[in-house]
């Protein structure tokens, strides 16, 4: 999975001088391509022309027989029959799809869903801990940059459960007081220390980290390219980065209407070119 986000990372590498919106733009066309591209190869599409045409003449005998009732039933079973079919050819293909997309968007959500923090501004950092660590209060140090100051001390929760386990969470509240791509270095029971980024600025339009753990599951949602060292202890690490809009151009919204109308312009606009049916 890590090396899936390099790959990612080194995709969206060239846009990072320009604004938000040519990477939105580029990520939309590389994902239209590729969706193009499996739908042609792995659908049946002689079945799906049949299939529209199909329902574009029952639509048809609807208008002409309109007043038949039992021709229009006929028709409108033979639009639902044929659509039935027309997504049962389409099937295939979102299933070969599906991973590789989703992962590409989720790196989507995490680069223009969250924004960098702003001087004066103060997060959370929270850190679970896992219940093997004994001196778990003391034994986990933060080592933070000069442009981050923790502003209060940690706060310590500890919740039990009937099998000596539950929750160890140590929560820290960090004030931001410069701008900078800011690396915060946690130390844990003597094992090398475990270096997160807090971007208190958007500049090159980085890719947020508001999880880090390790785990299919987690680096599927979360996507990170730190490893956490089970013996350290530490099970996660989270930053509460604030949602924001994403910038396309001028409109402020969040990036997945862009993206949705970029992606159905590039698809018919590339529909004759890649000679595809759907």
């Amino acid at each position: 999975m890590i090396e899936f986000q390099k790959i990612i990372d080194l995709i969206f590498a060239p846009f990072a001088g320009l604004a938000s919106g040519y990477g939105m733009a580029f990520a939309t066309l590389l994902v239209t391509v590729f969706a193009l591209v499996i739908y042609k190869y792995t659908s049946s599409q002689d079945g799906i022309k049949k299939a529209k045409e199909k329902i574009k003449a029952h639509f048809v005998e609807v208008w002409l027989y309109i007043d038949d009732p039992v021709l229009i039933l006929k028709a409108q079973a033979g639009i639902f029959g044929n659509g039935g079919k027309y997504l049962g050819f389409a099937l295939i293909p979102l299933v070969v799809m599906f991973l590789p997309v989703m992962i590409f968007l989720v790196n989507c959500e995490h680069r223009y869903h969250f924004r960098a923090f702003e001087p004066g501004e103060a997060f959370l950092l929270k850190l679970k801990v896992s219940g093997q660590m004994s001196d778990w209060m003391n034994g986990i140090r933060l080592e933070l940059p000069p442009n981050l100051e923790l502003k209060y001390p940690p706060l310590r929760i500890q919740e039990p459960d009937d099998i000596g386990g539950g929750l160890r969470e140590i929560d820290y509240q960090i004030q931001v007081k410069a701008k900078g791509s800011l690396p915060v270095k946690i130390f844990a029971q003597g094992k090398p220390p475990v270096e997160v980024r807090v971007f208190a600025d958007a500049k090159g339009n980085p890719r947020f980290n508001p999880v880090t753990a390790n785990g299919f599951s987690v680096n599927f949602w979360h996507p990170t390219l730190a490893k956490l060292d089970p013996a350290s202890g530490i099970q996660k690490i989270e930053i509460k980065y604030p949602e924001g809009d994403a910038d396309f151009f001028g409109w402020k919204t969040y990036w997945i209407w862009p993206f949705i109308i970029l992606m159905f312009v590039f698809a018919f606009a590339l529909k004759p070119i890649i000679k595809v049916e759907f």
